[in-house]
């Protein structure tokens, strides 16, 4: 994908799929994925359902995700007797290469060779079950980024084990998805301080779609859903530029407005789909003619209360059958006002919802009535002192643990801020200006208190932290002052809104929860988070305590 598809508003590209022709997919299909935990955070397959669901949506596809985080190659996907898959997608590697520190010249033949051994006895099973094997070449690192994985020097590695996918490929006949190369195409399109993969190693957002459209636009999923499998060309987008006119849906009449303009002089025909409602309209448009369009569903297929999503999809098809498609992800989130520059939450054990009820928790929630120390798991302030932001709070807990090689598997404050300004704030492809703080406690031998910047690494210079043992648990204390780099001093007051989240990992002997201010899932998986924080409103700009954000992905 070249530089010049990438678009003025940062997350829309225009690329195709093909409008006629045959899909590689079937309609009975039952595809089942594995891979480690860029497969298992779900984003992709999630994303490639709901565009096939709109395209096709009649169609009876299912989509069974199998894989586990952390495994290599060498892990076998357990399958049921009634799981039998028609179809099998393998992306397996960043886990036979990430775990080890390598000389400044690696040597990597003999993983290359576990590895390839490894894959071919997956091929050779899948296919003997009757399925056919789709092959993803592994996402490769960003050896720039430092962090608790060890990226460095590990490209090569996962190059090598691209060339090896190609190598089955040819040999056993599965179709090779370029995922690797694709999604180095797209990073080539970022800016110098955003990045594809925050940590070094996994997919973050956008670059998850990047996958999704790798996938759905070298099988054809906009083709016709034959019962064969059919490798079509993919023709040339749709000369037309797209772009969101609205940020945020703030009251229920708000609608999704787009705006449409024309390359060059042409006849386009939009469907759009949203909720189960669909609907489409024909255009004429002139060369650099600007067109607003107001995507026109229900209040009902709009609505959603806070830490609900949804995702529309718009298709843009000429009679020659040029084809561009967008989706758009809807995320109902919180706004709070400061008071005198101040706040405060309470993290608290949710009620179980029944049966039918929206659950936006992860397997991990702890509900009422559940916890030996209480319901109220801790208390949250945030107050600013003129450029400073200071951030503080309680922690009620009996067991402090800190045994878990894993940082998020031990007690700990997880916090999360997007402190992008205008356009940026709320995009999907992370950069500079996002930060996770992880604030991990140790009783032994003595009481201490860690601050982590995970995300975000230069805030590290700005950040101060303290912390006390209580007889209940702990407090906490962690703030923002004075320079992030040698020439930018961190000033809240420079920005309108920003970002925030914060939760409260309680890990004991037994088990492990996870509680957060927000009722949303991505305590369990925060890759797509950015566009479901609390906005904190510091001047007013948004009319109640509710907002749906916008954020739109071009195909």
């Amino acid at each position: 994908m070249k530089k010049s598809l990438l678009l003025a508003a940062g997350v829309f590209f225009a690329c195709a799929l093909h409008a006629g022709g045959e899909s590689y997919f079937k309609n009975n299909e039952r595809w089942m994925l594995t891979g480690d935990s860029i497969t298992n955070t779900d984003t992709y397959r999630v994303a490639i359902k709901r565009i096939i669901d709109h395209f096709h949506p009649e169609n009876k596809i299912e989509f069974v995700n199998k894989a586990v985080w952390g495994v290599d190659s060498a892990h076998k996907t357990k399958i049921k007797t009634e799981e039998k898959p028609t179809m099998v997608s393998i992306m397996l590697g960043m886990n036979n290469i990430i775990h080890y520190e390598y000389p400044h010249k690696p040597d990597f033949s003999k993983k290359v060779e576990a590895y390839r051994k490894n894959i071919l006895r997956h091929v050779t099973f899948y296919q003997s079950l009757g399925a056919t094997v789709l092959l993803l070449t592994p996402t490769l690192t960003d050896e720039r980024v430092s962090s608790f994985f060890s990226p460095m020097y590990t490209k090569k590695g996962l190059e090598e084990f691209g060339k090896v996918i190609y190598e089955i490929g040819k040999a056993k006949n599965c179709v090779v998805v370029p995922v690797a190369e694709e999604l180095e195409a797209y990073d080539d399109t970022l800016g110098p301080n955003q990045l594809a993969r925050i940590d070094g190693v996994h997919p973050f957002g956008e670059a998850q779609y990047r996958i999704a459209w790798s996938i759905l636009q070298h099988l054809n999923a906009a083709g016709k859903l034959t019962g064969k499998r059919t490798l079509s060309p993919v023709p040339t987008p749709v000369p037309v530029e797209v772009k969101r006119a609205n940020f945020y849906l703030n009251s229920d009449s708000d609608k999704i407005v787009l705006k449409l303009k024309g390359k060059e002089k042409g006849k386009f025909k939009l469907t759009w789909s949203l909720a189960g409602e669909r609907g489409s309209k024909e255009f004429s448009i002139n060369k650099n003619q600007t067109i607003r369009w107001t995507l026109p569903a229900s209040d009902k297929a709009y609505k959603l209360v806070v830490g609900d999503q949804k995702q529309a999809v718009v298709d843009l098809q000429t009679a020659d059958g040029k084809l561009s498609f967008y989706l758009i992800d809807l995320a109902r989130t919180r706004v709070v006002k400061p008071v005198n520059g101040e706040l405060n939450f309470e993290v608290k054990a949710p009620v179980k919802p029944k049966q039918g009820e929206p659950n936006f928790n992860s397997e991990h929630t702890s509900y009422a009535g559940t916890r030996p120390e209480g319901d109220l798991i801790g208390t949250v302030k945030i107050k600013e002192d003129g450029a400073n932001l200071w951030l503080s709070g309680r922690v009620y807990d009996g067991e402090i643990n800190h045994n878990s090689y894993w940082i998020t598997g031990r007690d700990n404050v997880r916090i999360l801020l997007d402190f992008r300004p205008g356009e940026r704030f709320g995009n999907l492809t992370p950069d500079r200006d996002i930060n996770m703080i992880l604030i991990s406690p140790r009783d032994v031998p003595q009481f201490s208190l860690k601050a982590l910047s995970w995300w975000g690494p230069r805030f590290q210079y700005c950040m101060y932290s303290d912390g006390e043992r209580t007889k209940d648990g702990y407090k906490w204390l962690y703030g923002y002052a004075g320079n992030i780099t040698n020439y930018t001093p961190f000033d809240i007051r420079k920005l309108d809104v920003y970002g925030f989240n914060l939760s409260i990992i309680d890990k004991d002997k037994n088990s492990f929860h996870l509680n957060s201010i927000m009722p949303t899932i991505f305590d369990n998986n925060v890759e797509k988070a950015l566009n479901q924080l609390i906005i904190v409103d510091r001047k007013n700009k948004f009319p109640g305590k509710e907002t749906t954000t916008i954020q739109c992905f071009g195909f």
